[in-house]
């Protein structure tokens, strides 16, 4: 284990850069933070905007039994401040919470209110801080009631009402960080202010993507003329108690590093499995084996599908699925197809040369095919060995045919010379089964997962029927693959009479010196 490590980061060479691990740690850090940001803003945002709404609701609440004391003392009936009207009026601030007083307006200076009684000299009022809507709004009048009350007012239709101090108490506490500004929708009117709301600015919001550590909130009464703009400083990771900044921090460098490692460690073993592959091409280490391709009627065995091995220098076995490709995205495909090609025609040639109508299958890809001097290799190869061409069976993915048009000289070509033409996996790729006409097949290969839907109640096994059909009515041999049970080959044989078969229960991948004689 400790060996491993010391390899791991010993892998890590100039070339390599340790600096790469670093950046990313810092990288990973630096990430961790931001997201820790975008949560405590997130969090702060959902505060300052629940404070918001608290605001606005309340002095919605303040305003509306403000113009509902205007309202019904408007409506009272007699003459004003009189002691019947005086009562009236003290009943109306009563019955309100956020009123203090209630009084008559007249010749712009206060005659009487509820509180005061008749004002022996009428109190004047000065200009109006704010007209609207047809009100006229000031805020913290003093002198009216004394030289020591200031107040806040608003009046309209010779009635004045005066708002309770303790009004705001519900939503006067601001919470640490905070500052609210109650105010006209142009900020040219203020009702209140609570809390650190010397640096708010009416009207200003925050953007979408703002992070920062200002958050902003601004919201507007569809019913008055009031909004409230709230501010909370201090939305920031770096104000969270020192030890949680550090450990996200930490945590955010060891995943970054640890990522930075994984992804060079991944590219070190691809590097590492794409060379060892490039020396397996060139010398011993890819391997064929041979699957037994048997009549369904009587199982005669009629041929082999050579299948590509390969396993590393440190003994791990790769599927073809992965090194193919992988072969073929580094340009090494054709390289690699060569190598294989040769090694079945050497391993299997004996084989060949002794029964005329046993034939060996081997599968290539389209860019294989189209490469002139990769047919000509095959075609020398043949040769060399003293081989038939009709008992070498090219198969293609179905996926492969997709560029048919292209494709179908090459076939011909050489087919003309005696190869026949499988196509592979049948059902699983191409939609468009016109190459099935255009390009010289002889066969196809139905590909396992039909197979397996046989005897099931899927509806896979209509499919199957279609595919036998179309076999028949195009005049193709069917090759059945993954038969695995005497079911499945005793279904498809009543399909198609002369059915031919490839899976476990017809014989398994061996190497070339154990395949069965018959």
């Amino acid at each position: 284990m400790r060996q491993t490590v010391r390899s791991r980061w010993g892998s890590l060479a100039p070339g390599a850069g340790i600096g790469r691990i670093l950046c990313a740690a810092a990288l990973g850090a630096a990430v961790t933070l931001v997201g820790a940001q975008v949560v405590v803003v997130q969090r702060d945002d959902r505060a300052l905007n629940s404070y918001a709404d608290l605001v606005l609701d309340h002095a919605e609440l303040v305003a509306s039994a403000s113009v509902k004391a205007l309202d019904r003392a408007a409506a009272l009936p007699g003459p004003a401040c009189t002691e019947e009207d005086l009562s009236d009026l003290r009943q109306l601030a009563i019955q309100s919470h956020y009123v203090r007083d209630v009084g008559r307006v007249a010749d712009g200076a206060v005659r009487c209110t509820a509180s005061w009684g008749v004002f022996a000299v009428p109190s004047p009022l000065p200009p109006p801080d704010r007209r609207v809507r047809g009100f006229a709004l000031w805020h913290a009048l003093p002198g009216v009631f004394g030289a020591d009350i200031a107040a806040d007012m608003a009046a309209r239709d010779g009635v004045v009402v005066t708002t309770s101090p303790i009004a705001f108490d519900r939503v006067s506490r601001a919470p640490a960080g905070m500052g609210v500004v109650v105010a006209t929708r142009d900020g040219k009117h203020l009702f209140q202010r609570f809390g650190d709301s010397q640096g708010v600015t009416v009207g200003e919001a925050a953007s979408a993507l703002d992070v920062g550590a200002t958050r902003l909130a601004w919201r507007c009464s569809t019913a008055f003329d009031i909004c409230v703009s709230a501010r909370k400083s201090g939305s920031s990771v770096l104000v969270e108690p020192w030890w949680f900044s550090l450990s996200l921090a930490v945590l955010g460098a060891l995943a970054g590093a640890g990522i930075a490692l994984a992804v060079h460690e991944y590219r070190e073993r691809r590097r590492s499995l794409l060379a060892q592959l490039r020396r397996a091409i060139d010398g011993q280490g890819l391997s064929m084996v041979y699957q037994p391709i048997r009549a369904l009627s009587d199982r005669q065995l009629l041929g082999v599908e050579a299948l590509a091995r390969w396993r590393t220098e440190d003994g791990r076995e790769i599927p073809p699925d992965r090194f193919v490709p992988l072969a073929e995205r580094d340009g090494l495909g054709t390289c690699m197809a060569k190598r294989l090609v040769r090694i079945a025609l050497g391993e299997m040639a004996g084989r060949l040369r002794g029964n005329a109508a046993f034939y060996l299958s081997i599968n290539l890809t389209s860019q294989d095919l189209l490469d002139r001097n990769f047919r000509r290799y095959v075609h020398d190869e043949v040769r060399r060995l003293g081989l038939r061409p009709h008992q070498i069976v090219l198969e293609l993915t179905e996926r492969a045919t997709a560029d048919h048009h292209d494709l179908a000289a090459c076939m011909l070509e050489l087919k003309s010379l005696g190869y026949r033409f499988y196509v592979d996996d049948f059902g699983t790729g191409y939609s468009n089964f016109a190459y099935l006409t255009e390009l010289p097949i002889t066969a196809i290969k139905m590909d396992r997962r039909f197979t397996r839907a046989i005897g099931t109640a899927s509806a896979v096994t209509q499919v199957v029927q279609s595919i036998a059909a179309m076999a028949a009515a195009l005049d193709l041999d069917l090759i059945v693959e993954g038969v695995e049970t005497e079911e499945q080959a005793s279904h498809m044989l009543s399909l198609v009479p002369g059915g031919i078969g490839q899976g476990w229960l017809l014989g398994r991948p061996v190497a070339s010196d154990r395949l069965p004689l018959e």
